[in-house]
């Protein structure tokens, strides 16, 4: 049953300006979680419809008033309409492919993200409040892009760190082992094995830019997980050593090199601390032609583990230390509210290094944001060249 609440001045502020996830302090209280609203101006006239997200404290907002009197099947079905039309537009619907088909706000589906990975779809939803809206939107994406049936994840706050995603299917089980194309590589994914499932689809373009700036030279890959940067540079002409702390990921790693006709064992695959095998490197005089540096925002280690803000520039300053003048350094972060440049500047001030920047990216075409929700806009990458 739709609710009606008034929105705050501040909150209708918000609204004006295009803000589509509102906090929601700025809306009259009293409602469960997963909440279908109907928005109203302090004057009592309708505004926009929405959905309550209490675990995010956020006030999902999904459509216009003018847009309809309800949250509808039909409402969910049109923006995915909308938003695969657009994928295919872009060139990215392909029976074998991997892209992103919902992102959000920015396809007005807010808090519900989806991924296709072949005949597959990957819906998640941003806590157990949305997992409602995020079955109808499965269910229209199946029909809308041909897809086999789809995977649900509900990615509640500190779920994916406590082991607790939730996960449920929609038409045919995803198969255990799932193989997909991506510019020509071939790339193995799990889709039932938790929020991470093998493949970023959010690095697709930078990571085959990565191609541009190898040869055959010596490529360390830090935090390699699936090595799907790994399978680019070794395409390239590289002799990569991979790190990462999982023996498990760097097995599918591995895998990932034979789908490609790549030999694993070409430049090694090592399961150990990426802080410690930096160390290791430098002491032994080790030289790479580039250093790769993609980690996650926070992870668990042998030692202390890895903390973004605070570690990121020690690993900067140390990467710099085994490249010779002319050497690539290759920076990642999805993390939302921070600068990886100065990541960078940081790093390379420690050590007496300076370098170019020859190329900034972020997100691709098919993960669209609101202008007026610029932190969405969270992953940055940054490729450098040593002085």
């Amino acid at each position: 049953m739709m609710l009606e609440r008034r929105l705050l001045p501040e909150g209708l502020a918000a609204l004006d300006a295009g803000v589509r996830d509102l906090p929601s302090v700025l809306l009259e209280a009293g409602l469960e979680a997963g909440s279908p609203l109907r928005l109203l101006r302090p004057d009592g006239a309708r505004v926009a419809l929405a959905l309550f997200d209490p675990e995010n404290q956020l006030v999902r907002v999904v459509a216009r008033a003018d847009e309809g009197d309800d949250i509808t099947p039909e409402l969910w079905r049109a923006r995915v309409v909308r938003a695969v039309a657009q994928r295919r537009a872009l060139g990215l619907v392909a029976p074998d492919a991997a892209w992103r088909a919902l992102h959000g706000a920015g396809d007005s589906t807010p808090g519900v993200q989806a991924d296709v990975f072949g005949g597959w779809a990957v819906v998640y939803a941003l806590s157990e409040a949305l997992m409602p809206a995020a079955r109808a939107i499965a269910e229209a994406l199946c029909a809308e892009a041909g897809l086999r049936g789809a995977v649900l994840k509900c990615r509640a706050r500190g779920a994916a760190q406590a082991g607790r995603v939730r996960q449920e299917w929609l038409g045919a089980r995803t198969p255990e082992r799932l193989v997909v194309q991506e510019r020509g590589l071939s790339f193995e994914v799990h889709l039932d094995a938790g929020i991470n499932v093998g493949l970023f689809t959010d690095l697709r373009e930078p990571r085959h830019g990565l191609a541009r700036f190898l040869g055959a030279g010596q490529v360390l890959n830090l935090f390699a997980y699936t090595g799907s940067l790994s399978v680019v540079a070794a395409r390239a002409g590289a002799t990569v050593t991979s790190v990462d702390l999982s023996a498990g990921v760097l097995g599918w790693a591995q895998d990932n090199f034979r789908l490609n006709g790549l030999e694993p064992d070409r430049g090694g695959f090592v399961a150990e601390d990426a802080s410690r095998f930096l160390n290791q490197a430098i002491g032994a005089g080790r030289r790479f032609d580039a250093v790769l540096i993609d980690p996650p925002t926070v992870a668990s280690g042998r030692d202390a583990g890895f903390a973004l803000e605070r570690d990121y520039p020690g690993f900067v300053a140390r990467a710099a230390q085994l490249l010779a003048p002319g050497g690539l350094l290759w920076l990642a972060s999805n993390a939302r509210g921070v600068s990886l440049l100065g990541f960078a500047r940081e790093g390379l001030r420690r050590v007496g290094r300076n370098a170019s920047v020859l190329e900034t990216a972020g997100l691709a075409a098919d993960y669209p944001t609101l202008v007026a929700q610029p932190e969405d806009r969270y992953l940055q990458v940054v490729v450098l060249r040593l002085a």
